[in-house]
């Protein structure tokens, strides 16, 4: 989430900085489910807390967050603008590590992309899930089963450590 440059840049000291302060935008639906939020929805915490903690005091916390790469789908990064064919399988490949080299669990959901945008900050519908799209699961990666409907969705994938701290990652893709 946070590369050790930016670390640099938000921990530099500056005599005209009277301090900072995290904005906490809370847990909604804005075109993701995990795009502002410190927390998941069930209040886990993510890397960022982590990080605003190290910025803050100097110190990391006792038990830090798993940290993810980015997500890739069939060799392809979300920046490859990434198009699957329907009711087709895939691979997907995940990279993730613990600071603490806590026991990892995976979770993936599938949405459909949302539709009910808002503006500046409006509450949005959170899309309904599509329940058993990735088999064959692992800290690797798994096996993505392509809907059959023609359109846009979303591959979440949650990792958790087992002391109350998640990493997420998503990545869009188009069914044509």
């Amino acid at each position: 989430m946070f590369t050790k440059a930016d670390m640099r840049l938000l921990s530099q000291k500056d005599k005209n900085c009277l301090g900072s302060y995290v904005f906490l935008w809370g847990q909604k639906q804005e075109r993701t489910p995990t795009w502002y939020g410190l927390f998941t929805e069930s209040g886990e915490t993510s890397e960022v807390v982590d990080v605003m903690q190290y910025l803050w005091s100097g110190k990391w916390p006792v038990n830090r967050a798993p940290h993810i790469e980015p997500l890739v789908i069939d060799g392809k990064k979300a920046a490859n603008s990434v198009y699957l064919n329907p009711e087709e399988k895939y691979m997907v490949m995940l990279s993730v590590s613990d600071p603490d080299q806590d026991k990892l669990s995976v979770r993936w959901e599938l949405l459909p992309e949302a539709t009910d945008l808002g503006q500046g900050g409006d509450r949005e519908s959170r899309p309904v899930a599509i329940p058993g799209m990735v088999t064959a699961s692992s800290q690797t990666g798994g096996m993505l089963s392509v809907p059959a409907k023609i359109g846009a969705y979303r591959l979440f994938v949650y990792v958790t450590d087992g002391h109350n701290h998640v990493a997420t990652a998503n990545i869009p893709f188009f069914v044509h």
